[in-house]
């Protein structure tokens, strides 16, 4: 019986404290505490029993319990131990129900904590069963695949919310058996997902095994991280990284972009534009990703377009109802565009260039990095459109003329050598035209180079007004420019087009220039050479084009002349003599001879113009008409003019050291040098060094002087004038000056032109003309002298009407200074005595 008491007793004790292991360990209600507490309650009734039964067995003690009370001590000491275990239980169940409730609440309250925690979490919790379909989904899954929890519940991953493009290769019993062989692994995969509206979103993924799902079957728990924002960073870098890496064309680098920003984006269209026009109406596409390859060029009206918007606000837009927002917009309702987003582009000053944009067929799913990343885009874009127009700027000033816009010389150049090289090929002509304005330099010194610029520009229009346009006209500089004619089949049909063609230049040219209130005309000069038979190469077919036309300028101007060989010939002797006029300058071989003008009333010598001679050293004495001009055009009549004021100083000092009764001496000067600043100090310079005064010297200018360049050179004249120079109008009767006008320069005496002084005699007009201008001189205090006088008759006539002041062969012929000693010092030259 002891034994038996031992043992249930022991039963007892061993029950209670596995049941407070369990609940320390666990700390909530398990199975094992169930079982635990069945213990204790089956411990407790096989303690009873064994009570019950012991008592039952001695059953006279128990009769002499029940009637006299405990006598026996073993029955005693039975009863108490048994009592005092129940006093025990019941003591420990007092204790543990309240903890037993305790930990139920505890249990109950971590389930809704944690049910609240996958609900609110800003991930997806997706349980799903080994057969691949979903089980349960969190409300963050929901919103962002679009379902309902009811609507994905039963329904398979692959293909519901996961591309089916993903799930190729996807083996779902393997990566079960993978995880489940490893319970402590996770298994990290990415991949691309679909809402329910066919938006693309990034997703990566962990996913964990369970043993026992909600059905006791083994289920995964994927917890999901929306990475579509990274995703689109990754593309955007990409993008950008491969238009920076590659410098490509503009449907190039930036094509390629435009792919990029639209996989970025999840869309089908990426595109940027600029503006088409000056006015800012239309657009024009330089790149677009249509969802298949890149286009560009094509140009669109801005009115009712979300363009316009983008412009106007200077922000993105976006729309996800277009078609009823723009109903207009044909270029959306053609692509069945419903969404678009887009930005500024803007140059560096911050004006606005253009837009650039995504745009889908479904509506747009936009992320808080999705304005960052166009932005980013755009400011890339727009750096690019910069650098793109500062090369484009770079090639035009190397290629195009920055006054006129017309192709300079280095673009024609290239132009004519692709030109000659198909010519050759094809066994065709190709036709050059050289042309220069006349009288040009008269309109730009008349109102200054600005105005000149103007004209310049007018008559590129106009030229241009007049060729094909497989012709090519361009500007070689200054007031020269030449066009290119190709494609010619025969020698015919090449010299019909070419006049044709110079007859309407000149026609064009011919034709007033109104400019700044102003009415000017001015004129073409044109030389045409052809390839083949003109020069077989650019540099031959240039020059012979340039040689004709001087030809053309030569016999009058305003008109054109075909290169022939002969003219090679005089082309070559000018530009000998330039050089040998150059040379004559250096080693002095210029010389100065002098003709008196005399008072024909009484003989005396009242100066001497100096007139300048060339002693050439193979072709003795050169006249000034057969080099001043070429002096004139090669800018030599600058240094010829300035050695022709020292050495007139020179002359008058050394006559006034002999004694010569001659201390006044005329010289002429050159319309290059009235434009030429220097003049006046040239002048004061020089006098001063060989102490002449300015009343010793006479500047004759002549009357188309005044006339070309008004308004440059009446102020130098004035200032001479006013300085003491006197001032003769040469050649006068030739132009358009007033006598108002030289009244008002102060001029001191008019030479008669010799063109009329010739005439004299023979019945025309001349007689009526040289008196008209000597009785004009006389009434405004004016000398007039007779130049070019050659005989008795003409003197006579002169002296008549009142012109004493003769020069010519007829009273004395140019001579050298030694000469000029010899007739200045004779009593009575003989013409005079001849007349007396």
């Amino acid at each position: 019986m002891t034994t038996s008491l031992v043992a249930d007793g022991l039963l007892v004790v061993v029950a209670v404290v596995c049941t407070a292991l369990l609940i320390r360990k666990r700390g909530n209600i398990s199975k094992e505490f169930q079982k635990s507490w069945r213990s204790v309650i089956a411990g407790m009734y096989c303690a009873n029993i064994g009570l019950m039964l012991n008592l039952t067995r001695d059953y006279e003690g128990l009769s002499r319990f029940l009637v006299t009370g405990p006598t026996d001590a073993n029955l005693i000491l039975k009863t108490l131990f048994y009592v005092l275990c129940m006093l025990l239980v019941f003591n420990g169940v007092r204790q543990w129900y309240p903890l037993i409730l305790a930990v139920q609440r505890s249990g109950v309250q971590k389930a809704r904590l944690y049910r609240k925690l996958v609900e609110e979490a800003n991930s997806i919790f997706l349980r799903w069963d080994s057969q691949g379909r979903i089980v349960s989904i969190n409300r963050y899954g929901e919103e962002l695949f679009g379902y309902s929890r009811h609507e994905l519940v039963g329904k398979p991953v692959v293909g519901t919310i996961v591309a089916d493009k993903d799930a190729e290769g996807f083996d779902l019993a393997a990566m079960i058996e993978d995880i489940r062989r490893n319970p402590e692994s996770y298994r990290h995969n990415e991949n691309e997902n679909i809402t329910r509206d066919g938006q693309h979103v990034w997703i990566a993924w962990r996913n964990a095994y369970i043993t026992e799902g909600q059905n006791g079957e083994p289920e995964l728990l994927s917890i999901g991280v929306d990475m579509t924002g990274r995703k689109l960073m990754e593309e955007a870098i990409y993008a950008l990284a491969s238009s920076i890496s590659y410098g490509e064309g503009e449907d190039g680098s930036l094509g390629d972009t435009m792919r990029h920003l639209a996989k970025a984006y999840g869309v089908k269209y990426a595109f940027y534009a600029v503006y088409a026009d000056d006015e800012r109406q239309s657009m024009r596409i330089l790149a677009m990703w249509n969802g298949q390859e890149v286009v560009s060029g094509m140009v669109y009206d801005l009115e009712g377009t979300p363009c316009k918007d983008v412009l106007a606000r200077k922000m993105d837009v976006v729309e996800d109802n277009l078609q009823q927002s723009y109903p207009k917009d044909g270029f959306l309702k053609k692509r069945d565009v419903k969404s678009y987003f887009g930005t500024v582009l803007q140059d560096a000053s911050g004006d606005v260039i253009g837009v650039i944009s995504v745009m889908d067929t479904r509506p747009m799913r936009l992320l808080e990095l999705s304005r960052s990343v166009l932005y980013v885009f755009a400011d890339r874009i727009s750096g690019e459109l910069e650098r793109r127009h500062a090369e484009e700027d770079i090639y035009r000033l190397a290629h195009y003329d920055a006054l006129t816009g017309l192709p300079n010389r280095l673009l024609f150049h290239d132009r004519l050598e692709q030109a000659l090289a198909h010519a050759d090929r094809n066994k065709q002509l190709v036709a050059l035209l050289f042309l220069d304005l006349d009288r040009f330099k008269h309109v730009n010194d008349s109102i200054g180079h600005a105005g000149g610029d103007i004209l310049l520009k007018e008559v590129a229009t106009r030229l241009q007004d007049c060729v094909r346009e497989s012709d090519t006209v361009a500007r070689m500089g200054g007031d020269e420019f030449i066009v290119l004619l190709s494609d010619f089949s025969s020698e015919e049909e090449m010299l019909k087009t070419t006049s044709i063609m110079a007859d309407e230049f000149v026609r064009v040219i011919s034709r007033p220039f109104h400019i700044e209130s102003m009415e000017f005309y001015v004129s073409v000069s044109i030389g045409i050479t052809a390839f083949p038979q003109d020069g077989s190469n650019i540099d031959y077919l240039i020059r012979n084009a340039d040689i004709a036309m001087y030809h053309a300028k030569d016999k009058g101007r305003n008109r054109y002349e075909y290169y022939h060989a002969r003219m090679n010939e005089i082309a070559e002797k000018r530009s000998r003599m330039e050089s040998e006029l150059r040379v004559a300058v250096d080693k002095d071989q210029l010389r100065l001879w002098y003709q008196p003008v005399v008072d024909a009333e009484n003989g005396r010598i009242l100066w001497f113009e100096a007139l300048l001679r060339w002693q050439h050293p193979e072709h003795g004495l050169v006249m000034p008409e057969d080099f001043i001009a070429l002096a004139e055009e090669s800018g030599l009549i600058l240094s010829i003019g300035e050695w022709v004021i020292e050495e007139v100083c020179r002359q008058l000092a050394a006559w006034k050291q002999i004694g010569l009764p001659v201390n006044t001496l005329a010289l002429n000067l050159s319309m290059r040098q009235l434009e030429r600043p220097g003049l006046i100090a040239t002048l004061e310079r020089l006098t001063r060094q060989y102490g002449v005064s300015a009343e010793q010297l006479i500047l004759e200018i002549t009357e188309s002087m005044l006339m070309e360049d008004p308004e440059r050179t009446l102020p130098v004249i004035r200032t001479l004038s006013e300085q003491g120079y006197a001032l003769a109008m040469d050649d006068f009767g030739t132009g358009y000056s007033s006598f108002g006008q030289l009244q008002r320069l102060n001029v001191d005496s008019l030479k008669i032109d010799r063109g009329f002084v010739l005439r004299l005699g023979e019945g025309d007009s001349a007689e009526s003309i040289v008196s008209a201008i000597i009785g004009m001189a006389r009434e405004l205090g004016m000398r007039v002298v007779a130049e070019g006088v050659e005989s008795r008759e003409q003197m006579d006539f002169l002296r008549r009407q009142g012109c004493h002041l003769i020069q010519g062969f007829y009273t004395g012929y140019p001579m050298e200074a030694e000469a000029c000693e010899q007739y200045a010092r004779a009593e009575k030259p003989p013409w005079h005595e001849a007349n007396t």
